[in-house]
């Protein structure tokens, strides 16, 4: 019986595209041989009615449904969040199409509107966006046996250069105010938002320690608390640098920072315009935190293990687990640059200050002797000249 020829795929598997009745039935072997006997035999079986295959009228809206439903409970909720605002908005024009009519010029003739497709704000989508969108539902028509023998051509995703203001003056921006902790928390410690919102006294501090045990998203609009970072490297451990902790013992109640990422993100903005410094998205601290430890010359994988960015390679995962006092130190460093942001001169004394005189005893002093806790730190470490 006459198939076609099998083509030796990359991964050095033969594959072989069949169509029955308008089915796409993919065919794959070992050795050229192997495939091209499959597909004889899947072919013959067909014919015989042993197996018949037809066009599924199933439409890809609801094929994206099942394909949404049979994941809630294993993936996280912003991950069927995201899947939900693909259904909603992108490729539309072939959402209520029978499966087994999207061939490959109906599905790259709606890719090709997709990308010329503006926003309601009459900008074109973003590259990301439309690939994203594009690999979701691609994979819901593998999920139902439809392949393509051509290739798609996607959106170039162009990296764009990111302009960042130094961590001067963000932080000078930020202090005093309510978001000066959480900032901190992103360009000191290098956490995400929702990092920070899942921080509580009670399960995220241990003897000076912090650790990422929680997060908190939000889903259609309301927060939702689960255990554990975004990915199994995020779930790490970190000293608390002395003036991060002062900060947090003047945290009341167990969150310790309980406004929603929205209001973060827009409070940054309101205060990096009132300080004339340029806007950037709350994020983007992360950004400043990696520079920052670039300029410090901090080696890379302590780096990724600080901030928790996933790595394929091997010998950076076993150098980080192996060089503790290493690490240690490339934290003292990012310690040090961000007290001689915070206190000038006076950075290498806080941490003595801390260990000899908690927060209370300090207030204490303050309101028996009517200084200022600045003023009181001045006399007991004048500044060097």
């Amino acid at each position: 019986m006459k198939v076609p020829e099998p083509r030796k795929l990359k991964s050095g598997t033969w594959f072989i595209q069949l169509r029955l009745n308008g089915v796409s039935v993919p065919v794959t072997g070992r050795t050229s041989k192997e495939c091209r006997d499959a597909a004889a035999l899947i072919k013959s079986e067909h014919r015989a009615g042993k197996k018949i295959y037809r066009r599924s009228e199933k439409t890809l809206r609801q094929a994206a449904r099942e394909y949404i439903d049979r994941r809630k409970g294993r993936v996280s909720p912003t991950t069927i969040e995201g899947y939900e605002k693909v259904l909603r908005n992108y490729f539309q024009n072939i959402l209520d199409l029978p499966l087994g009519k999207i061939t490959w010029e109906v599905f790259d003739a709606e890719l090709s509107r997709e990308c010329n497709r503006k926003s309601n704000r009459g900008k074109p989508f973003a590259p990301k966006t439309i690939k994203g969108a594009f690999e979701f539902y691609n994979g819901i028509l593998k999920e139902n046996n439809i392949t393509f023998d051509k290739g798609f051509v996607l959106p170039e995703i162009k990296p764009t250069p990111i302009q960042l203001p130094s961590a001067e003056e963000v932080y000078n921006a930020v202090k005093g105010s309510p978001i000066e902790l959480s900032c901190l928390l992103a360009m000191w410690l290098t956490m995400t938002i929702s990092e920070i919102r899942g921080l509580t006294k009670s399960k995220s501090i241990y003897k000076g320690q912090i650790s990422i045990m929680e997060t908190v998203v939000d889903v259609d609009g309301k927060p939702v608390r689960k255990a554990g970072g975004k990915e199994v490297k995020r779930s790490r451990t970190q000293d608390i640098p002395p003036y991060i902790q002062s900060l947090i013992d003047a945290v009341d109640g167990d969150v310790i920072c309980p406004l929603s990422s929205k209001a973060t993100n827009k409070r940054l903005q309101i205060l990096l315009e009132e300080a004339g410094v340029k806007k950037i998205s709350f994020h983007k601290l992360r950004h400043i935190s990696a520079s920052t430890m670039a300029m410090l010359n901090i080696p890379s994988n302590y780096a990724q293990e600080k901030g928790g960015w996933k790595t394929d390679q091997v010998m950076k995962q076993v150098y980080t687990h192996t060089f503790t006092d290493a690490r240690k130190a490339a934290d003292r460093k990012m310690d040090d640059r961000f007290e001689e942001i915070i206190f000038g001169e006076k950075k290498a004394t806080m941490e003595v200050t801390v260990k000899l005189e908690t927060l209370e005893a300090l207030n204490a002093l303050s309101e028996k002797s009517g200084k200022t806790i600045g003023e009181i730190l001045d006399e007991k470490f004048p500044l060097q000249t």
